[in-house]
């Protein structure tokens, strides 16, 4: 009975050890480094388009404020605008969306969404 406990005593760090190495071989992969560092610069740059429509959106309702009631042709064309932006808003949201699924999915160790 003694000698099982004090078997198990020093073996039980060992196995430890091992199990621990085979998840940071794992985690450390290069490979799958490689790849999910890829996702997350394309994830990043569709969020930077992202801002960049959000900033236009706003500068387009400015603009839209600033109009006198005489330039009507001017704000038909800026509420063209504001649709299109707003629509293609949409689909790069849709697509973040749809990177972050992806992203988690490919199993990308420590990533934070």
């Amino acid at each position: 009975m003694k000698r099982t406990l004090i078997l198990l005593i020093l073996i039980s760090p060992m196995l430890a050890e091992t199990q621990i190495v085979g998840v940071k071989d794992i985690i450390r992969d290069p490979v799958i480094s490689q790849r999910c560092k890829i996702l997350l610069k394309r994830r990043a740059e569709k969020i930077r388009v992202q801002q960049k429509l959000n900033a236009m959106i706003l500068r387009n309702k400015k603009a839209n404020d600033e109009l006198k009631p005489s330039q009507r042709v001017t704000r038909q064309k800026l509420e063209l605008n504001k649709a299109q932006l707003r629509n293609n808003l949409d689909l790069v949201r849709l697509r973040i969306k749809s990177m972050e699924e992806n992203i988690v999915r490919q199993g990308c160790p420590g990533i934070t969404i």
